[in-house]
């Protein structure tokens, strides 16, 4: 990693530190962490000076699960299969379980006085979700939703508050997708990434069944 890559985690790492002393001491809200005008994770450009970027071993993701709408959870597993695809490209991570929006939005404000390197939200619920983006844009985590489709989430028309929507496909049939696992580092990175992003989450056919189910 070079000089550019550590500055970059090194402030990444300061945000969530200085965000967790904001809010245990009941201080404003820090706003510096927060890029003008484009959603954290998503605010690079043509004229953006290529750059190493965070060790894996050093990116830690908050899996925020989604409330199950009936007795039988069609996505049974799924959660599971996020974190061992993370985890087998070396990238750390967590799962915070949830019942309703309520308790999806109490995940994110808890991954953002954690300092987490990035959020990921499975099937984000409906409800009022600004405060708690806007608190994960002002400690500087890109917040990224994983979907069961290509169709990006709603609540963000200026493109403030989330980096993107991934969604998995087949492995078979999508050779050329990125691994789940690069399609989060690159966010991390602040790196080139379409808004909505086919990704897999094994690397051949094995799951692949499930996967495209989803």
């Amino acid at each position: 990693m070079n000089r550019a890559g550590r500055v970059l985690a090194v402030v990444r790492r300061l945000c969530g530190l200085l965000m967790a002393v904001a809010l245990l001491a009941g201080l404003p809200m820090l706003t510096g962490c927060a890029p003008k005008g484009r959603a954290v994770g998503d605010s690079w450009n043509d004229g953006t000076v290529p750059h190493d970027g965070v060790d894996r071993s050093d990116i830690l993701v908050a899996l925020i699960g989604c409330p199950q709408t009936g007795d039988k959870d069609p996505d049974a597993g799924l959660d599971s299969r996020i974190l061992a695809s993370l985890k087998a490209e070396r990238i750390k991570g967590y799962f915070s379980s949830a019942q309703s929006t309520s308790d999806q939005q109490d995940g994110v404000q808890d991954a953002v006085n954690r300092g987490v390197s990035l959020i990921l939200i499975r099937r984000p619920g409906a409800g009022n979700w600004t405060p708690v983006l806007k608190a994960a844009r002002k400690a500087g985590i890109p917040v990224v939703e994983f979907a069961q489709s290509a169709k990006a989430w709603t609540p963000d028309p200026g493109r403030l508050y989330y980096a993107a929507t991934v969604h998995p496909v087949d492995p078979a049939g999508h050779p050329h997708s990125p691994m789940l696992a690069d399609a989060l580092q690159t966010i991390v990175d602040d790196g080139p990434h379409a808004r909505i992003m086919a990704v897999r989450l094994s690397a051949d056919r094995e799951g692949a069944e499930d996967e495209h189910r989803q």
